[in-house]
């Protein structure tokens, strides 16, 4: 079977990784997937760049795209059509569309050809311009961004264009919808899209990389604390990722500045504190020392605010780290509050740093018990693997 994937990106980004890893499994099994992206940053020969959004024209479009208010019509992508990809596929299996990469109106003539899966791996498909809505309310099918800043971001009120562009053409395409969390399908459901077939299939990760290591050698290798009780904060983009609940981190760190026994490590983040038991490192895309930093870890801190399957908790449980988080998208369907993890009101802090808290005070033998619970809960339902057969369930039946 060929299925053609297109994302915005091939390898950074969360739904970079979902895609091309779910790529990558694919060929693994013996399937043929090229990529077409907007971003290229591997080195892979089977990508293949759709329009360089990083190229000199790339930029030209990023802008026109904001000061035009609309990054469905500005550019072209038909010429996907026409490339041998796209004509052996069996299937095409669409990504993220946004990012100034791609045409929307294509999706629409890609459908007329070829059997289509969309997953969602955002809110932008169900909002005039945002990737997520926030607590936008639903109007005329689609949920209302809280302001013109969230990214995608558009310079002026051009939302009543882009909400009839968009209904067009979906009415006209043909697409089955993956969501990989409840909490997204519900949303699909209630929206312009809600006539549209729907699965949902959670994120998978690669167990042979996410793993836990032991904690003892990892501590030593990362250099951090033998004998601290050691939270970690995964926050990529830092106070500049408006969903990443960054300013919430900081609150949670300063509440246990008195506290010798507690020792943060803000991977990737910017918390900006003189604070002896605080020490920040520079984000890392190698998957093997992130698996390293949460196998050294006692407990995530993951503050987020806007989300729907975060692959960071994924990680996190794969290597038995326990996640302190908010009620936020599709998170507590990934956790089991005060049985394995702690799910705080949405943006709580008070109750978030009770969650520390509570994990703070389990014994080594829970600790170690919630550790195997939520190894064996990735193992059974979150590999790879799993969301690829998945997948290839769904090709078959859309191909018959």
């Amino acid at each position: 079977m060929l299925i053609l994937q297109i994302n915005t990106v091939d390898t950074r980004g969360g739904a970079a990784q979902v895609a091309y890893g779910l790529k990558r499994e694919l060929e693994k099994r013996g399937h043929q997937s090229p990529m077409f992206v907007g971003r290229k940053y591997s080195n892979d020969p089977n990508v293949f760049v759709l329009n360089d959004v990083l190229s000199f024209s790339g930029k030209v479009r990023r802008k026109l795209a904001y000061w035009f208010a609309n990054d469905i019509d500005i550019f072209s992508s038909d010429h996907i059509l026409e490339t041998e990809q796209f004509k052996k596929a069996d299937i095409v299996h669409c990504h993220n569309l946004h990012g100034n990469y791609f045409n929307l109106s294509t999706l629409e003539k890609i459908s007329r050809l070829k059997p289509v899966v969309w997953t969602f791996h955002d809110m932008w498909p169900l909002t005039a311009h945002c990737a997520h809505a926030f607590d936008g309310a639903l109007k005329n099918g689609f949920f209302t961004c809280p302001n013109l800043d969230i990214p995608p971001s558009i310079a002026w009120h051009n939302e009543k264009h882009l909400e009839r562009r968009k209904g067009e053409i979906y009415k006209n395409s043909n697409f089955h919808i993956v969501t990989p969390s409840k909490w997204l399908a519900n949303k699909t459901k209630q929206s312009i899209l809600k006539d549209k077939p729907l699965s949902v299939f959670y994120n998978g990760i690669d167990i042979s990389i996410f793993k836990p290591y032991d904690k003892i050698e990892s501590r030593q290798s990362l250099d951090l604390p033998l004998d601290k009780r050691i939270v970690l904060v995964v926050a990529k983009g830092g106070a500049s990722n408006p969903w990443k609940g960054g300013n919430y981190a900081q609150e949670a760190v300063k509440a246990f500045k008195d506290d010798p026994g507690v020792f943060f490590v803000c991977l990737g983040g910017d918390i900006a504190q003189a604070n002896p038991r605080l020490k920040t490192v520079s984000y890392t895309a190698n998957q093997a020392i992130l698996a390293k930093y949460y196998s050294a870890a006692d407990m995530l801190l993951y503050p987020s605010i806007a989300d729907n399957c975060p692959l960071v908790v994924l990680e996190a449980h794969a290597c038995g780290l326990p996640v302190v988080s908010f009620d936020t998208g599709g998170i507590p369907e990934l956790v089991n509050h005060q049985k394995t993890d702690y799910i705080a009101h949405h943006k709580d802090v008070d109750e978030l740093i009770n969650g520390i808290k509570w994990m703070l005070s389990r014994s080594p033998v829970e600790l170690t018990a919630i550790s195997e619970t939520l190894i064996i809960k990735i193992r059974s339902g979150f590999s790879l693997d799993t969301v690829a057969e998945q997948y290839l369930e769904l090709y078959k039946s859309l191909i018959k």
